[in-house]
């Protein structure tokens, strides 16, 4: 018997056929700005519409450990909305928005389904937004990754007009924080997540209940990551700063978007911590302080804003409440206090 690559792991041709479907729920997503590019190697994309004022933001991410939950469940093109969504909100902090999107999926053994769901929902997140997936990669790495697993990586690129442009010197002492809710964990603390509950070994765990939820363990972990741009659009212009509560909470995040002689200060009664993450802490044992230091703990995006445009910002965003205010340093304290 000779060796051959598909022996090895990897079957070209099965390859090829996937990537024949891909193309169809790709060019679905694809505006006036996109060049059709079927001779070349790179996905292109008209600089017409943007101008000279313009700045483009990008952003690349993955979903994390996230895919061994989700993966398990057969909820596969929920990481494919979970990717997508993960980097419009890395892009909204810098004000900016999303023209186009790449993908990176890699697999130990390619599965015609989960990547044909997994593409679905890329394309399905990316049309709400009116972004383009202009091309990505799907690779298959046998030995690299177990039998079985596979990973979603994403990457993004927006623009925002430089006037527009959100810095950290826009906010000042007095604004206030307006938070809004999570749909879970996003896309952050999963690792965590699977040691306390060992949901790699005992998937039957997934299919707990957790009192003051209607859904179950699993389906809860599995919810895709809110996209927040839809919500925010229309009152941008009233908002001087914006974090994206991902990995490291409302500690790490929050002082990337404004100044170090500056604090947030949060008022943890403003808010009720939704019952996924409070039957985390106690299955697993977790310190309230090292909870807020992985989890959103139910804040997924905080705004930040002159009190003056409260009500029009909290009537425009359905579910946002004040979260706490921003004041001057004093003493060196953390730029983040949880009270």
């Amino acid at each position: 018997m000779t060796n051959n690559y598909k022996k090895s792991g990897v079957d070209l041709d099965k390859s090829d056929h996937i990537k024949d479907k891909l193309i169809k729920s790709i060019i679905s997503t694809h505006n006036k700005n996109v060049i059709s590019n079927s001779d070349g190697f790179g996905g292109l994309f008209s600089g017409q519409s943007l101008d000279k004022n313009s700045v483009i933001v990008s952003t690349t991410d993955s979903v994390g450990t996230k895919v061994k939950i989700s993966a398990k469940l057969g909820l596969h093109k929920n990481l494919g909305i979970d990717i997508v969504n993960h980097c419009i909100n890395d892009l909204i902090p810098q004000g900016a928005k999303p023209l186009f999107f790449l993908d990176y999926l890699a697999f130990a053994d390619l599965n015609e389904k989960i990547v044909l769901d997994v593409v679905e929902g890329i394309s399905e997140a990316c049309s709400k937004v009116n972004c383009a997936v202009i091309g990505g990669e799907t690779a298959t790495l046998p030995g690299v990754y177990n039998e079985g697993d596979y990973d979603v990586v994403g990457f993004m690129v927006g623009s925002v007009d430089k006037e527009n442009l959100k810095l950290r010197t826009n906010t000042k002492e007095g604004d206030i924080l307006i938070g809004l809710p999570s749909s879970g964990l996003h896309t952050n603390g999963f690792s965590l997540v699977r040691s306390i509950f060992n949901s790699d070994d005992d998937v039957s765990v997934l299919s707990k209940k957790i009192s003051g939820e209607s859904k179950n363990l699993g389906e809860l972990l599995a919810e895709p990551h809110r996209e927040y741009l839809s919500t925010i659009d229309s009152i941008l212009n009233l908002v001087s700063g914006i974090s994206h509560i991902t990995g490291g909470g409302l500690r790490k995040n929050l002082p990337r978007v404004f100044s170090p002689n500056l604090v947030a200060n949060i008022k943890k009664n403003s808010w009720d911590i939704p019952p996924l993450f409070k039957y985390i802490m106690a299955e697993g044992k977790v310190s309230e302080k090292e909870m807020f230091d992985v989890f959103n703990m139910g804040v997924g995006l905080v705004l930040i804003a002159d009190p003056s445009n409260k009500q029009e910002i909290l009537n425009a965003c359905k579910d946002s409440w004040v979260l706490g205010e921003i004041e001057l340093q004093k003493n060196n304290e953390e730029n983040v206090q949880i009270l």
